[in-house]
């Protein structure tokens, strides 16, 4: 929409049968800016001041044009082409109706817009303007008369009267702007003081000895600011406020880089939260809360804390988190072993139960078909040696003794291994496995 508006002007500039001037539109501004070699913008902070650059370049371009214009409508002005200069102005001031001197313009050609002697009309509307200045002058209304006297000066450069009375009336303003000044200056009241001296300095740049008035005043307000932003940041430190405490005190070095207060102030704040984050991080190291201590010393280094210092305790924090991972991980294949031995342990041990069982059933049923073919058969002699029944019963005893061997209670299985050799001394089996227990852990004393 800029760019339209001033193509539209330089056009109009055109019509009037005066040189076009030369409009770039605002994409050409930003590829122009596309080739400076700024870098990769990252911060918010750099966007900002890149965006506020480019603001500024397009408003210097903006006046630049405007500029152009207002000349081209003061030319048309000066021919008595009022109508011609009351389009230019009135096109200028849609863009930026700030600009004064298309608006004095534009009222000057609005009155004398249709006269049949321009050049004597427009030396009687410089005279009004005087005379309207010379009668507020009189009255004490310095800013209206200096006003008039502008557009005076404005419309006829030339004109040596009105540009005396304008130095005259803003000379006398600038003096009644330092007289309060100083008067601001003597109750302290420093910004009041500057805003007056400014005031005066706009009106008269050369007025003696306001500069380095100016400069000690200006040094005495940034003192002043610096010892109010350094008690708000005492008050936040003692309310426990710490970093606000210390983005208040870089306003402050921001204000004076050379204030010791401030700089030992926050360099005493600085170490003692470094310490505090250092000793928390110990703590939790202690406790084997390794992220939570290296967070801290991490928040530390934020403080000052040696960089370098602050990297080995956080090696050996990870260190330590790698050793008792790996500590966790051997505990782990160590108890899935020692699972898997002892599911196959009882499942051996089963087995031999139930191979016991079934020979001892095997042995039983022998015992008793024996027992029914004797009772058939003819009487014979006594039996002599061992009955039957002793030996199915020292059988029983044996394979409850394997049973314990397998166990490893070697002692019960001694115990039930003697048992059966007291009811068959003939056990070939109870015998070798008393022997075995003999030979491997020695004979009962």
């Amino acid at each position: 929409m800029g760019a339209q508006l001033l193509l539209g002007l330089a056009l109009a500039a055109s019509a009037w049968g005066q040189e076009p001037l030369r409009v770039r539109d605002a994409d050409g501004l930003f590829l122009d800016m596309a080739k400076l070699n700024l870098g990769t913008i990252t911060s918010e902070e750099d966007k900002k001041k890149y965006i506020y650059t480019i603001q500024l370049e397009k408003a210097r371009m903006m006046r630049k044009t405007l500029n152009g214009v207002y000349e081209n409508a003061f030319d048309l002005y000066r021919k008595g082409d009022f109508n011609g200069a009351r389009e230019l102005t009135s096109k200028i001031l849609a863009i930026d109706p700030a600009y004064a001197d298309a608006g004095i313009l534009q009222r000057a050609s609005i009155e004398l817009n249709g006269s049949p002697k321009p050049y004597a009309s427009e030396q009687k509307l410089i005279e009004d303007r005087f005379e309207e200045g010379m009668a507020l002058y009189r009255q004490g209304r310095l800013v209206e008369a200096t006003g008039r006297w502008e557009e005076a000066v404005k419309l006829a450069p030339s004109n040596l009267k009105a540009r005396w009375w304008l130095k005259k009336a803003r000379g006398e303003m600038a003096d009644d702007h330092f007289r309060r000044g100083q008067k601001a200056y003597r109750q302290h009241r420093l910004r009041e003081c500057l805003d007056q001296w400014y005031a005066a300095l706009v009106l008269n740049p050369r007025y003696p000895r306001l500069v380095p008035a100016i400069a000690k005043v200006e040094a005495e307000t940034r003192e002043a600011d610096a010892n109010e932003k350094l008690q708000t940041a005492l008050n936040l430190y003692s309310q426990g406020l710490i970093d606000e405490s210390i983005k208040m005190l870089d306003e402050v070095l921001a204000l004076g880089p050379g204030n010791a207060k401030a700089q030992k102030l926050q360099a005493e704040i600085r170490s003692e939260m470094a310490s505090q984050h250092l000793v928390a991080g110990r703590r939790l190291y202690e406790s084997r809360k390794y992220d939570e201590a290296q967070a801290e010393w991490k928040k530390a280094v934020s403080y000052g804390y040696d960089t370098r210092a602050a990297d080995q305790l956080i090696a050996r924090a990870k260190e330590q988190v790698r050793r008792e991972d790996a500590a966790r991980r051997r505990a782990a294949e160590i108890a899935k072993q020692k699972a898997e031995e002892e599911k196959i342990k009882a499942a051996e041990i089963a087995k031999a139960e139930a191979e016991a069982k079934a020979e001892a059933d095997a042995k039983a049923a022998a015992s008793v078909a024996s027992s029914t073919a004797a009772a058939t058969a003819p009487a014979a002699a006594a039996p002599v040696g061992t009955s039957e029944e002793n030996k199915r019963q020292s059988q029983q005893y044996y394979l409850s003794g394997i049973i314990y061997y397998d166990k490893g209670d070697f002692e019960k299985a001694r115990n039930e291994w003697t048992h059966a050799l007291q009811l068959d001394p003939a056990n070939p089996d109870a015998k070798a496995g008393l022997e075995r227990i003999n030979n491997l852990y020695g004979s009962p004393q």
